[in-house]
């Protein structure tokens, strides 16, 4: 990467992030504020005709379909949800023109990323859900969906806190005969939610706030290795988010009581009282065996 290369005549390119998602993401400096910002690269399919006016025509409405989910993500205000800050359109160095989608770059990593590195064990995995399920309520109060939420999306701090980004985005790079975006391997993007998709949606339905909840029980079945606890709350919680009919799909305020209950540390006094119990047993056994030989004795 050119590190002296400025997007949009103001964010300096420094770095390239390690996200996956719908294009190159960068760490870059917001040249008038001198802010840390996220700079994530889009492209838009290309027209399928020679003609060039045609072709125009049709980047300006994939164009204008990304202007509309941008200002929509745009007027959210929530902890959990990555702030977009500005979209430009810039030319790369070949020539080509990219849309570059920029907001605010919170000190997290992908949930895919921590997955790679390793199993996340599930209280982390129950608690991560309630932060991408209080986020998506913001998303879904807001009057829209978030219609592409994935691993490469959820991003999680240090401090295990979890946020959201890139909403709306799968619904402004679909192509509109309803393929994905344009494969690159040099972007390195992609658009078709990845496994992600709720039935209705795979089967070509809309994006609604129900598709985002067996969504987000996907990641959480996902975040466990595929290999969730065969009971307890968090179980419960991914069946019912991932109930293939939307109707019986489980509400966010169950969900959240159920991932409340999985993000508990263990109970220190519950140990304590389990290991009383047992020493109580313990040594009422051996009070009966020591009567036992003291009678046979005297006998």
């Amino acid at each position: 990467m050119n590190r002296s290369r400025v997007v949009g005549g103001r964010y300096l390119l420094l770095a390239e992030l390690d996200r996956n998602g719908f294009g190159r993401s960068y760490q870059a400096e917001d040249r008038i504020t001198g802010r840390q910002v996220a700079v994530l690269e889009i492209r838009l399919p290309a027209g399928a005709s020679d003609a060039r006016t045609r072709e125009t025509r049709q980047r300006n409405e994939h164009r204008d379909r990304l202007l509309r989910e941008v200002r929509a993500a745009g007027r959210i205000r929530h902890p959990g949800v990555v702030p977009v800050q500005d979209l430009v359109t810039d030319r790369l160095p070949d020539g080509s023109l990219r849309e570059h989608l920029i907001t605010e770059l919170p000190d997290a990593r992908p949930l895919s990323t921590l997955l790679a590195d390793g199993q996340v064990p599930p209280r982390r995995v129950a608690a991560i859900g309630r932060d991408v399920l209080a986020a998506l309520g913001a998303v879904h109060e807001s009057g829209i969906p978030h219609g592409g939420l994935n691993p490469d999306c959820v991003l999680v701090a240090g401090s295990g806190r979890a946020v959201v980004t890139d909403i709306g985005l799968a619904r402004a790079v679909i192509r509109a005969d309803g393929g994905g975006a344009d494969e690159d391997g040099a972007d390195g993007g992609r658009a078709d939610g990845g496994g992600f998709l709720s039935p209705e949606r795979r089967a070509g339905g809309p994006d609604t706030p129900v598709a985002d909840l067996w969504s987000l029980g996907a990641v959480l079945h996902h975040a466990t290795g595929r290999r969730p606890p065969a009971h307890g709350p968090l179980a419960e919680a991914i069946a019912g988010l991932t109930a293939a009919d939307p109707a019986e799909r489980m509400s966010p305020a169950a969900a959240d009581a159920l991932l409340e209950r999985a993000s508990r540390p263990a109970s220190v006094a519950g140990d304590l009282g389990r290991s009383r119990t047992l020493l109580l047993v313990v040594a009422a056994i051996l009070l009966v065996a020591v009567v036992v030989m003291v009678v046979l004795a005297l006998g």
